[in-house]
């Protein structure tokens, strides 16, 4: 996952350097790579959610947890987790339905059909929730061996 997400951060890179230079070179760049680095941005943050997810580097607010007895924290942790599960299956079920309708659309400038560029919501989505579940299981006070 972190190979395809430097690939795809080099592409973005790329494209916008290709525009800025375009723009300063002929005063035109090519509408294809505003359109190809948004579409890379957008994988590059969903895909990298999930490598947070596993890595637990996602932002969050911990006032709570260090107060609380050990076994008070882990169950704080895997109610945490849950809810990350939720909010996953979440992603990837309605990111199945939105690559449904963005499979009748094409993009303006590279032509191509936005099913592909939706298909990261179910394939983060999935990535996630497996990795969540990965994490609960971690936590689980047999650490996950039963």
């Amino acid at each position: 996952m972190e190979f395809t997400v430097v690939t795809l951060f080099a592409v973005l890179t790329v494209a916008v350097f290709a525009q800025v230079v375009a723009r300063y070179l002929f005063n035109q760049p090519p509408a294809w790579t505003e359109e190809l680095a948004r579409f890379c941005q957008v994988w590059i943050i969903l895909l990298s959610s999930s490598i947070c997810i596993r890595k637990g580097s996602h932002l969050a607010v911990d006032y709570l947890g260090p107060a609380l007895p050990p076994l008070a924290r882990r169950a704080l942790k895997m109610f945490t987790g849950l809810l990350v599960v939720v909010y996953a299956a979440a992603v990837a079920v309605w990111g199945v339905r939105l690559m449904a309708i963005g499979a009748m659309q094409v993009s303006p400038a590279l032509q191509l059909n936005m099913g592909l560029v939706y298909l990261v919501f179910p394939v983060a989505g999935g990535l996630m929730l497996v990795e969540a579940v990965v994490r609960i299981l971690g936590e689980a006070p047999d650490g996950g061996r039963s």
